[in-house]
């Protein structure tokens, strides 16, 4: 007898540990597969003479994605104007905007007013100009664009 008493209070916490989940957490959260990876697309671009281009197409993308981000990598200090980005999807639907000033860790998806949403089933262009950029006038610049915050 003793023994089965033994047994009832540690059955208890795992009853109670599992009701408190079940509680605490929705069904769907629980089934929820976790196999979706974040999309990443980077796209570096030479400065020279305090100015940049680029006009590059990625491959297609698998599925229809909403851009969230664009976060600029710049030298620390570094500082300048994005003229124009301009991201255009398989489907001719655009994406931009111009003359925002930027430095490190600027997201120009917030700058610009909001997410892109990038069409499946096509290649993405994506075309960007810069000028201004300083103290360092031949550096980098790298976007990285995320369907992540």
């Amino acid at each position: 007898m003793n023994s089965l008493k033994m047994f009832r209070n540690p059955a208890k916490i795992l009853a109670f540990a599992l009701s408190f989940i079940i509680f605490c957490f929705t069904t769907e959260a629980i089934a929820a597969p976790s196999t979706f990876a974040t999309l990443i697309i980077t796209e570096k671009a030479p400065i020279t003479g305090g100015n940049f281009s680029i006009n590059t197409t990625t491959t297609p993308l698998p599925a229809t994605t909403v851009i969230r981000s664009a976060k600029l990598s710049l030298a620390a200090g570094e500082t300048g104007t994005i003229k124009k980005i301009k991201i255009t999807g398989p489907n001719g639907l655009e994406f931009g905007c111009q003359d925002i000033k930027v430095k490190n860790g600027v997201d120009l998806i917030k700058a610009c007013g909001g997410p892109a949403v990038l069409e499946a089933g096509g290649a993405i262009t994506y075309v960007a100009e810069g000028s201004s950029f300083a103290p360092k006038l031949n550096t980098n610049l790298t976007v990285v664009l995320s369907d992540d915050f």
